[in-house]
């Protein structure tokens, strides 16, 4: 007689699914943005930009997907506008205190300016933390909010801390700053109920780009010989000596883009909501051919841009000339010249900005999108509506003390 026996196994768990990201926005209707919004900070002297800001979030967002479902972007020109105003509250009068303290202690005017630089990295900490919490606060998917809570003022203490350390072990310690900052980010951003985590780590940074510090270091050191031999040499050895440390300082910052695409893998990578995770393909050959394009074309607008100012300046001067020699009023041609030249560098400002925008900000985005995976992202199916828009100050701070970092 044959027994049978029957054993319970446990059910099988399913394999995480993978979702590639995409990004389904055009070329052309970003840079059309760009344009118009960029002249429009003419005549309404840049304020302007807190709109034009704000539709490029929208666009970015809204063409930013997951498994075909898109991110929706809620921030408005107004909040910045807002927040703008509210950070001139708190700055214009610490500006006004150091004029006075200026004027009361002109021996000591460097010294002065000490408390003012100390209070404005203080406050550059805690708005950029404070920008984070407001933008991930009106960044939304699947009907459900992204918020972060924490506080800036701890963050900022933990951010200053690192950078002494950064500083005294002569950026040893930046891959464990950038994790431990990261980590305490993360930890305090949730989507809807969902927490998030980051579980890079310093080490993992160090390995993959402990080559790029420790070349650049060495470049850095070379370059700081060769710039005290250039003030110790005389005569004809000195030039060549100040342009070989020119070139040495250009390839320290070649290194900048292979560093940038070291961290954005790892920083990708690192990042979790729950039991869903990403993961990042973003190539440093990508960074670099973004960087080629800015530079390229930034040339060709400024070398087209200078030959129609040109033209237009000469058929406007002579023009003017002609009128002024009737008019016996030669200062309207001066004044007619110099109104055309401060046009003429506001347009060349903007026109270099769009291009910045277009290739490192809409160009990066795109990039770095369509090379992030998603693993499990049915965890997300669970997440409950919590959390509130966080205030506008944060954004107001970056943008008055102008440390803004992307769109």
């Amino acid at each position: 007689m044959t027994a049978s026996l029957s054993v319970d196994l446990p059910p099988a768990q399913p394999s995480p699914q993978n979702t590639s990201m995409s990004f389904s926005g055009r070329g052309g209707d970003f840079l059309r943005l760009l344009i118009t919004g960029s002249l429009f900070q003419i005549p309404t002297f840049g304020f302007y930009r807190f709109w034009l800001i704000t539709k490029l979030r929208r666009h970015l967002w809204a063409n930013t997907q997951i498994d075909g479902e898109a991110f929706e972007y809620t921030g408005t020109a107004k909040e910045l506008l807002i927040g703008f105003l509210v950070a001139l509250a708190v700055l214009v009068p610490l500006y006004i205190a150091y004029a006075i303290l200026g004027i009361f202690l002109e021996e000591q005017y460097a010294f002065a300016s000490v408390p003012l630089v100390v209070i404005m990295y203080v406050l550059a900490h805690f708005g950029a933390y404070r920008a984070r919490k407001y933008r991930a606060s009106r960044t939304i998917f699947r009907g459900v909010r992204f918020w972060m809570k924490g506080s800036g003022w701890a963050y900022a203490v933990r951010a200053i801390l690192w950078d002494f350390a950064t500083l005294l072990t002569l950026g040893l310690a930046l891959p464990w700053a950038m994790a431990s900052l990261e980590r305490y980010r993360m930890r305090h951003t949730y989507f809807g109920n969902i927490q998030g985590d980051f579980v890079g780590t310093g080490w993992s940074l160090f390995k993959r780009g402990w080559w790029v510090w420790a070349l650049g270091l060495v470049l850095l050191a070379f370059s700081f010989f060769i710039f005290v031999a250039s003030n110790i040499a005389t005569g004809s050895g000195k030039p060549a000596l100040q342009g070989l440390a020119g070139l040495v300082g250009l390839l320290v910052l070649a290194l900048v883009p292979a560093a940038m695409a070291i961290f954005t893998r790892w920083h990708i990578d690192g990042l979790r909501f729950g039991d869903v995770a990403a993961a990042s393909s973003f190539r440093t050959g990508t960074y670099y051919g973004l960087i080629f394009k800015l530079i390229f074309s930034s040339l060709g607008f400024l070398i087209a841009f200078g030959l129609v100012v040109g033209l237009v300046v000469f058929g406007f001067a002579s023009s003017l000339a002609n009128l002024a020699a009737e008019m016996k009023e030669s200062s309207l041609t001066a004044f007619g010249i110099g109104v055309l030249s401060v046009l003429g560098y506001l347009v060349a400002l903007l026109g270099l900005g769009v291009l910045q925008r277009y290739f490192l900000g809409r160009g990066l985005w795109a990039a770095i999108v369509t090379s992030t995976t998603v693993t499990n992202l049915q965890a997300v199916d669970a997440a409950l509506a919590a959390g509130q828009p966080a205030g506008v100050l944060g954004e107001g701070l970056a943008d008055a003390l102008d440390f803004s970092v992307g769109i």
